[in-house]
């Protein structure tokens, strides 16, 4: 019995629903990675001019469910060779231990004269061996308690707590009135009514009036549940019950096997969270940093009501699988304020177990360098261990128009976008897998690669293995003046491009070499002043930046560059700036792909202006002043960008005037407070999988000396003084 109504009534509380909290489904392991990641892959080098800790990935740490393989490994071997030291550690303390006692031993036996004698007890007689089998008998199944209390173990498959419980013979039904209370002690798990009734005859358990159900801190309010225990399924009236953010409420709610069914119902959002979606673009200056007086923003949902976002479905599907939560509407229309935006079909949107990323079959539309624009339907699919791909067909427009695809391969360790276009016969693959906390492997097709403060550059092909680090050194020269120190090791192997857009007088070459490549960057803040109820910033300090790199042919590349970098801000103008004098020694192979361009002293410029609430422009550029560019050139990058719309619905356009790329993107930031999911039913399938993966990860054994100082730092239990153990047993248990 105690089985049938825990999996009939537990699962109506919902608890795993959290495929539903928009702020844990939004996230993805890369685009944290840096602010113009956000956007395309951009060839503008864009150094860092803040001095905060940068923003850590959720979902890639230490507690995260899918630890890479390297970092599975590398923790497994630990765990083997700590564990073989701890074994011995152990063995030798304990041995360490027994010689000091025996010492004392000795010396007490010694000291008072005492000979070693071997027990010549009398043999016990049977009486006595009976009696004492009984004791050992009787002992087997109690508790000891501190005080010499003994508790006797009892089971309690189901505990009631009533004023009164009636028997109805003529019915074969039980009746409890009184504020009756059903718990489920191993489960914690409870059931409040105004009245309870159990008929023994049709196995049907009923509760009337104020109906509550409870666990894990959750409580599923009603008006009435009936539990059919020989059917094995459930329902229940008027229901509602709140979850992380969500209120939701239904006119009748029936579980069955491992379905939940909401009917004519809606879920509404009460607490405030933002829904950030991005598409990618170029990267140019970075508006987000921009200190904004809170009267001068402008934002989308205010033009509407207490609703904002209203969906109205027929059927919405949630389903728990193996590696995956999926969440399905159909038929359905999208409401913004009072007014109908579209209508929908059919809408999926797929996330992993620990909703570290999200994907949904709904159209792309973006630009991607060399492909151009692009925008055609999305379709997902789930792969193994969490991951799904997404398989867009489109249409691109890159000097004429054409047709491709794309797959977008997501995991909590990796992301992979394969694309094809035909308007310029372009393949596209970039990529990226995360091997342990700070190695990487990269990897790309006719992609820009990562550079740190050598820019974005394009490899024909390229495969790397890297290891990258930050650290940040607090209050190095004064208070909020801080140093920050950051350096990569990569091994791989590049193919030189065969594209020239603008590398001018460089010479064309199709060579493919390994590469050993060390950058280090040094940052230091000298002196800031902040002010944001004026809007007013002032940051000034000092880059130092270097890079040796060795390739399979012989060849080497030697950077050294320093200068001042300065970050301001006046009311609604921003700006960084900053100047470099450098040293180098470039002897690359590949020189499309990896030639140093900024010359012996070069300067960058990003500029951005707030023009009002609606619009914001911004540039970006990066000039060699020293006339010594290997492509002759005097701008190396130059482009900008256009913000248009309220601050939580973006529309940004830009152009970058050397590889004569358009570029597109919008970006969505909306507080979805108070928005709204009608349904005329909603289903919840394996529920109990719901957020619920298999630990994929391996922790961390302590060492002996770190258990032992635990051991000593652990309080002293509380010992029990006095403990009474009332036993009420019901006489029917077994039948009830």
């Amino acid at each position: 019995m105690k089985k049938i109504i825990v999996s009939s009534l537990i699962v109506l509380t919902l608890t795993s629903l959290k495929c539903f909290a928009a702020e844990d489904a939004f996230q993805d392991v890369y685009n944290l990675d840096r602010m113009y990641d956000k956007f395309y892959e951009s060839p503008i080098p864009i150094p860092d001019a803040e001095t905060v800790q940068p923003k850590r990935v959720q979902n890639i740490s230490s507690e995260a469910k899918y630890h890479p393989m390297f970092k599975r490994i590398r923790i497994k071997i630990t765990n083997f060779f700590r564990a073989k030291d701890n074994a011995y550690q152990e063995k030798m303390l304990k041995q360490q231990i027994a010689e000091l006692e025996q010492e004392d031993d000795d010396f007490e036996k010694l000291e008072e004269g005492l000979v070693l004698v071997s027990d010549k007890s009398t043999p016990k007689t049977a009486s006595e061996k009976e009696n004492a089998e009984a004791v050992s008998e009787s002992t087997e199944n109690t508790v000891e308690l501190t005080g010499g209390v003994k508790e006797q173990k009892a089971e309690n498959d189901v505990v009631l707590d009533c004023d009164n419980v009636v028997y109805d013979e003529v019915k074969d039904e039980i009746e409890a009135i009184g504020s009756p209370v059903l718990t489920f002690p191993p489960q914690q798990v409870s059931l409040k009514a105004d009245k309870m009734t159990y008929n023994k005859s049709s196995n049907i358990l009923k509760a009337y009036g104020n109906v509550e159900l409870i666990r894990d801190n959750t409580t599923v309010y009603g008006d009435y549940v009936q539990i059919n225990l020989n059917e094995e399924n459930a329902f229940m009236d008027n229901v509602s019950f709140k979850q992380t953010n969500f209120v939701v409420n239904a006119r009748k709610a029936s579980a069955e096997n491992d379905k939940i069914v909401f009917e004519d119902g809606k879920m509404t959002s009460q607490g405030s969270y933002k829904l950030e979606l991005e598409t990618r673009m170029i990267g140019g200056q970075d508006f987000s940093r921009m200190l904004v007086d809170e009267e001068d923003r402008s934002y989308l949902s205010d033009t509407v009501g207490e609703v904002p976002f209203k969906v109205t479905a027929e059927d919405v599907i949630v389903e728990g699988k193996k590696d995956h939560d999926t969440v399905t509407l159909k038929k359905g229309t999208v409401f913004y304020g009072d007014k109908k935006l579209f209508n929908f079909k059919h809408f999926t949107a797929h996330t992993d177990k620990e909703h570290s990323y999200f994907e949904a079959n709904y159209p792309e539309l973006g630009s991607r360098y060399r492909l151009g624009m692009y925008i055609g339907p999305g379709f997902v699919f789930d792969m193994p261990n969490g991951a799904v791909v997404k398989a867009i067909p489109f249409l691109n427009y890159k000097s004429g128009i054409g047709v491709g695809g794309a797959l977008k391969y997501r995991s909590a360790n990796n992301t992979t976008d394969i694309m094809y276009g035909s308007a310029e016969d372009i393949f596209i693959v970039k990529g990226k897998q995360r091997l342990d906390d700070k190695l990487y492997f990269q990897y790309g097709v006719n992609s820009y690669m990562e550079e740190e403060f050598m820019g974005r550059n394009m490899a024909k092909y390229a495969a790397e293995l890297y290891y990258k680090d930050s650290t940040i050194v607090r209050d190095t020269i004064a208070k909020d003046l801080d140093l920050r120190f950051t350096h990569k090791a990569g091994i791989g192997y590049m193919h030189n491009t065969d594209f020239n857009k603008y590398f001018g007088n460089l010479a064309p070459n199709d060579i493919g070499t390994t590469r050993f490549k060390y950058m280090a960057e040094l940052q230091q803040s000298l002196f800031k002043r902040e002010n944001k109820e004026e809007q007013k910033m002032f940051d000034f300090g000092v880059a130092l930046q270097g890079s040796a790199a060795v390739y399979g042919t012989g060849d080497t590349q030697f950077i050294g560059r320093v200068g001042p970098r300065l970050h301001t801000q006046y009311k609604r103008w921003m700006q960084d700036v900053g100047f470099y004098i450098s040293a180098f020694d470039d002897n690359t192979p590949l020189t499309y792909f990896d030639t140093y361009r900024y010359g012996r002293s070069s300067v960058y410029i990003r500029e951005a202006l707030r023009v009002n609430k609606y619009l914001a422009v911004g540039w970006s550029s990066t000039v060699t002043l020293s006339n010594d560019a290997p492509n002759d050139k005097m701008f190396q990058e130059n482009a900008f960008i256009v913000a248009i719309g309220p601050d939580d619905f973006k529309i940004n356009l830009g152009y970058d005037f050397l590889r004569q790329q358009t570029y597109f993107s919008f970006n969505i930031a909306m507080d979805m407070k108070g928005s709204e999911l009608e349904y005329k039913k909603m289903e919840i399938k394996n529920p109990d999988r719901i957020a619920k993966v298999e630990n994929k990860t391996e922790k961390l054994i302590p060492t002996f000396e770190e258990a032992q100082r635990a051991k000593l730092e652990k309080p002293a239990d509380k010992k029990l003084q006095y403990a009474e153990v009332v036993d009420i047993e019901d006489p029917d248990r077994e039948q009830l």
